[in-house]
């Protein structure tokens, strides 16, 4: 067939897979630079992102890894959303994020052949090697690989550059306003402003477009690339939501401003550098630090009117210990780390009030904000289990008491019965997405009978939770009683339903049972605390 012996269709099929193995290859590194980051990510993150200054130093880096601002960001909406990091540290990342962006169009600028081979080949053989190399294979090859479809996309404009269709098109965006339109809306549909800049210094590189069309498709890019982020935050909880309107804002006022100024920007621009691609990918570096530099010194007003933009009074619940400094570590007294422990435990005791509050919620709501919460929540128990086991390790290498050596094994084994009843209240909330998920109707649980038992099982916590400060023998024998209320409870609806299902075809009642077979769980775990507290109480009075 003649079309195939087309120069047009042959040079378009080039274009085209050159462009497809540059998205492929941008969307692979960072997949697997992210996978790199993902086993001690979270921790490291949280510590460094706590100095807004060195926060933007690692967004900058990051990105320039990965080369996706895009990623970054979404990794630290989502990092925000579970707690790893607070709203206010997230900021630092956002500014710094755009600036390391600004390499891919640097390396359009170069021909960078020779070295995408080498990447390449290096990548390989990496990838056959051991164990080790090999974690570093795909990253490398991955890096080669963007070096080599910019070359080859670089090649394929060459032949059509002064094509007189094309040249119709681009000087349909002589209007800056339309070409930073064009290019935000273009990067917010492929997610990353990285490939959109590279492209951008490619086109000016062949002379398709000038610097005064360049320039702003190069602001509009970075504005393109925060609109994903901000569309996935709005699902998230409240301080999410505020990273991704921080994030949309900064490129949004940025990008404006210098839109304002455009021509004594590019007037500056152009005295540094004497093409069109230098230019182009020289501004999209200035803009972004500068840009970073103007954001960093207006930090506190611009946090303020994100909060006031996007308000809410949702508690921003971080994966951090409240009353446990650096693990107990420090000159303080054996007897006052013990106390801190105690109300680190207590705080873990409100968090699994928090869990099993919002489980039986989820009867009514069964919404994914609420899911995620009860995660979250569980996960930051865990992480206070740890934090807590951490501290008391610590403490056990020091010279106790007898009193204190035996109080340490306590509270270890309270800390990880806190954490079992943690992901018992995850379970009793999966009950509550099973029904809904089954489409069972809501008359068949009996939730007032069910949020009676529920309620005395909170109270039973919040027991707990006081006897844990100060242990009292009076205290401890009522936590008995109200264990054994809800156990006959228990017992009643377990009959009850036995009954119902040898006399009611139609009934089904699972839901109820499995819900209240869970209290049972978490009531026995209570009595676990109990008599650990109860064993305390006699070896202190010996």
């Amino acid at each position: 067939m003649e079309i195939f012996n087309s120069d047009g269709l042959r040079i378009a099929l080039g274009l085209i897979s050159a462009l497809v193995l540059f998205l492929y290859a941008i969307d692979n590194l960072s997949k697997e630079l992210q996978e790199l980051a993902v086993d001690k990510f979270r921790t490291r993150i949280a510590k460094i992102v706590k100095n807004t200054y060195l926060g933007t130093l690692f967004g900058a880096v990051s990105s320039a890894v990965i080369q996706s601002s895009s990623a970054v960001t979404m990794v630290t909406v989502i990092l925000v959303n579970t707690g790893i990091m607070s709203f206010r540290n997230s900021l630092g990342i956002i500014f710094g994020s755009n600036v390391g962006t600004t390499v891919t169009s640097q390396l359009a600028l170069i021909d960078s052949t020779l070295l995408a081979s080498i990447l390449i080949i290096l990548g390989f053989v990496l990838g056959v090697s051991g164990r080790k190399a090999k974690l570093l294979s795909k990253p490398i090859f991955f890096l080669g690989f963007i070096l080599f479809s910019l070359s080859l996309l670089s090649s394929a404009i060459e032949p059509i550059k002064t094509n007189p269709y094309l040249i119709e098109f681009f000087s349909q965006l002589s209007n800056p306003i339309i070409a930073y339109v064009i290019s935000a809306l273009v990067t917010s549909v492929i997610h990353s402003s990285s490939i959109t800049s590279g492209i951008i210094v490619i086109l000016a590189k062949a002379n398709l477009i000038p610097i005064g069309v360049s320039i702003p498709m190069i602001l509009g890019a970075n504005l393109g690339s925060s609109i994903t982020t901000l569309a996935t935050s709005l699902n998230l909880n409240l301080h999410a939501k505020r990273v991704g309107f921080a994030n949309f804002f900064f490129n949004l006022f940025g990008s404006l401003l210098f839109m304002l100024f455009l021509a004594p920007f590019t007037y500056v621009v152009k005295i540094f550098s004497y093409d069109i691609a230098g230019q182009t990918a020289l501004a999209h570096f200035l803009f972004n630090v500068l840009n970073t530099v103007i954001f960093l010194t207006l930090l506190k007003p611009f946090e303020k009117f994100i909060v006031k933009i996007v308000k809410g009074n949702e508690e921003e619940i971080l994966f951090r210990t409240k009353y446990l400094k650096k693990n107990g570590k420090g000159k303080i007294k054996a007897k006052e780390r013990i106390k801190d422990i105690k109300k680190e435990i207590t705080y873990s005791i409100e968090n699994t009030i928090k869990i099993y509050q919002l489980a039986i919620s989820t009867f009514y709501n069964p919404s994914d904000l609420n899911k995620m919460n009860i995660h979250k929540l569980e996960t930051l128990n865990d992480y206070l289990d740890d934090e807590i086991t951490q501290a008391i390790l610590y403490l056990s290498k020091l010279r106790l008491g007898p009193k204190n050596a035996y109080s340490t094994v306590t509270l270890i084994k309270v800390s990880n019965t806190i954490e079992q009843i943690g992901d018992l209240g995850l379970d009793f909330s999966k009950v509550f997405n099973r029904m809904h998920e089954l489409g069972i109707p809501y008359r068949e649980v009996d939730i007032e009978r069910l949020t009676d038992i529920h309620n005395r099982l909170i109270d039973l916590f919040r027991d707990i939770e006081r006897n844990i400060l100060n242990t009292n023998g009076k205290n401890l024998a009522n936590i008995k009683m109200k264990e054994e209320e809800i156990y006959n409870m228990v017992k009643e609806d377990f009959d009850t339903h036995v009954d119902r299902l040898q006399k009611q075809d139609d009934y089904d009642g699972n839901i109820f049972v499995d819900a209240i077979s869970i209290i049972e769980l978490s009531v026995s775990k209570v009595r676990d605390i109990r008599k650990l507290l109860q064993k305390q109480l006699l070896a202190n009075k010996r």
